[in-house]
């Protein structure tokens, strides 16, 4: 693979952001150790039952991070399918583009505590901003005004996109989607062309240790280090200065990350210039032997933080903490073992609480109130108040007929559609003024397409119709009612429709779909005497 498609690779990993792949099957390996030199970790061979974390979020992006290799190492399970039974949620929004709001977000957190669920934001304008509010000072210019060379960085995490440029620029010239930043140079007293850079890992209100990292002045914005190593946390920082840096990642919502600082060599000042919640594993340059201590210093604070209660089960002891076994080279097996006494590299936040449970209940308390609210107005908008005869959605109960609505199979007094069929079933209502109803002639007016006299209706001889091709006998008040009929109208000369005889079928006797209309025997006689009382003198 060349190096434009893994880049293109790595974007759109970074990229995905939809929920609807992030529960997919779990594509977790089966359990490989080779990377950690074929030996199981000390959990494992003390043969204790492995915690399990749930992640919710970009689980592809999770696979390359430095909690899944810490994960795995210490045996522990990882689903990215929901379960209530798993020990912790972790909350992977690599984008901070997750809506944390939902219903399905409602329901898992009643069930599991979720990791960095109520970090803010990690964007490079974000962090400008906040440092200032907490630190009092920001690395942010605004490139209009300005005078000198600054840095511009893309606000995304993970981006490595970055450029140098000299202001002011004009105000069409600004990327809005970057930041704009003051240079900081941490260099070395004694090499001005090595520059340093601190990566603190934070758990909670922990730090482990942090990676004092050395690059060339010309690499400045890359990955590629010139040395890396594991030092105690006050090694380059203050007490202070990391209280101050938990105390910051509390504010922000920060419970779980790495975080970049650099100390200005201008003002003595440390700058929080990233904040990462989602890192990536390995560090450049960082010896096999110390990647295995780091993950498992990381995961003592893991579980000091988070699962203090379960210590003296889940804690790997100092004389365990470099258990790396070289596979490639047994020989260099034969080695002192490091031993690292963990609480001369670790610092605790004092007066540390984070207000989980209280963020949640106010978090949710809104959202429950907001979407009943929502419901209660779209209800309201879009349907109004219950109308007499209908239900809540609008529709026709069943039953209860509808004012000037036929229902189906029932007829409607006195009231007819045109002598249209509704669902495809003829109407047997009372016919309306002026309107024909279908298969009963009107005085005067023929049927179109329709059953006139001289034609059969319902199978049953009429005056002067054909049935079966016979004609029936003719009275002198027929000739008399058809002459005047031929003035009024087209006469249909007593023939059958369409030139046809109909053989004992009327319209209202046609099939549909195969089937013949069953009418209603008694509908079919009051349709009868109807006919007879408009038309006495056919009768008499």
């Amino acid at each position: 693979m060349n190096k434009r498609s893994e880049m293109e690779k790595i974007k759109n990993m970074l990229r995905l952001d939809n929920p609807d792949v992030y529960e997919l099957d779990n594509p977790r390996e089966v359990v490989d150790f080779a990377y950690f030199g074929d030996e199981a970790s000390y959990l494992q061979k003390k043969n204790v039952p492995p915690l399990t974390f749930y992640i919710y979020g970009n689980y592809p992006h999770f696979e390359k991070a430095t909690a899944y290799f810490m994960l795995r190492k210490a045996g522990a399970n990882f689903v990215n399918k929901f379960d209530k039974n798993a020990d912790i949620g972790w909350f992977w929004d690599s984008q901070i583009k997750l809506d944390k709001k939902t219903d399905k977000m409602f329901d898992f957190t009643k069930e599991l505590r979720f990791l960095n669920y109520f970090l803010v934001n990690t964007s490079k304008e974000f962090v400008a901003k906040s440092i200032e509010e907490y630190f009092g000072y920001t690395f942010k210019i605004n490139p209009k005004t300005f005078n000198g060379y600054c840095i511009a960085k893309h606000n995304g995490n993970g981006t490595k996109s970055c450029f140098f440029l000299k202001c002011p620029i004009n105000a069409d010239e600004v990327f809005h989607d970057h930041c704009y930043q003051k240079i900081i140079n941490y260099s070395s007293k004694s090499d001005s062309s090595t520059l340093y850079e601190i990566r603190v890992p934070i758990f909670k209100n922990i730090i482990p240790f942090t990676f004092f990292k050395t690059r060339n002045k010309g690499l400045r914005f890359t990955s590629k280090n010139r040395s890396m190593g594991i030092v105690p946390a006050t090694a380059h920082l203050s007490e202070q200065e990391c209280q101050d840096i938990i105390m910051y990642c509390q504010k922000i919502g920060l419970e779980y990350g790495e975080i970049d600082i650099l100390r200005s060599d201008e003002d003595g000042k440390i700058y929080i210039i990233d904040v990462n919640n989602t890192p990536w594993w390995p560090p450049n340059k960082l010896g096999d032997i110390d990647r295995n201590i780091a993950l498992n210093m990381m995961w003592n604070a893991l579980i000091q933080g988070f699962f203090p209660e379960k210590m003296d089960t889940y804690y790997i002891p100092d004389n365990h903490l470099d258990d790396f076994v070289n596979h490639k080279k047994p020989e260099k097996n034969n080695r002192n073992r490091k031993i690292i006494n963990q609480s001369e590299f670790r610092f605790v936040a004092k007066d540390y609480e984070f207000p989980y449970q209280k963020m949640k209940d106010e978090l949710f308390a809104n959202y429950k109130k907001k979407t009943s609210q929502a419901q209660k107005n779209e209800g309201k908008k879009k349907w109004g108040k219950p109308q007499e005869g209908k239900n809540q959605e609008g529709k026709p109960q069943e039953g209860k007929p509808q004012e000037g609505k036929p229902q189906e199979g029932k007829p409607q007094e006195g009231k007819h559609q045109n002598g249209k069929h509704q669902n495809g079933k003829p109407q047997e209502g009372k016919p309306q003024e002026g309107k024909p109803q279908e298969g009963k002639p009107q005085e005067g007016k023929p049927q179109e397409g329709k059953p006139q006299e001289g034609k059969p209706q319902n199978g049953k001889p009429q005056n002067r119709k054909h049935q079966n091709g016979k004609p029936q006998e003719v009275k002198l008040q027929e000739v008399k009612l058809q002459e005047v009929k031929l003035q009024e109208g087209n006469p249909q000369n007593g023939k059958p429709q369409n030139g046809k005889p109909q053989e004992g079928k009327s319209q209202e006797g046609k099939q549909k779909n195969g089937k013949p209309q069953n009418e209603n025997n008694k509908k079919e006689s009051n349709n009868k005497s109807r006919h007879k009382e408009n038309h006495k003198e056919l009768y008499n």
